[in-house]
């Protein structure tokens, strides 16, 4: 499975959700929704977790259309 391609349709068909911990950090950090969105449509995947044990997921680091750098983890 292209894991990065997979994250972007569920982020396109807005199939996703946020932890409670994802919440505090994207507001702690000011990142707002439209910004992650877009830092994962430009993104690359720079680490697959295949054995978290939570459930596989990955670290992504795209740009805002500004160009703000965003780290952000996604769980599949």
């Amino acid at each position: 499975m292209d894991v990065l391609k997979h994250i972007r349709e569920q982020v396109e068909r807005d199939n996703y959700e946020f932890s409670i911990h994802a919440e505090r950090e994207r507001e702690d950090e000011h990142i707002l929704v439209e910004e992650l969105e877009q830092s994962v449509a430009s993104g690359e995947l720079l680490e697959d977790y295949l054995d978290d044990p939570r459930g596989r997921s990955c670290l992504i680091l795209g740009f805002t259309q500004g160009g703000r750098a965003i780290h952000s983890v996604w769980g599949l």
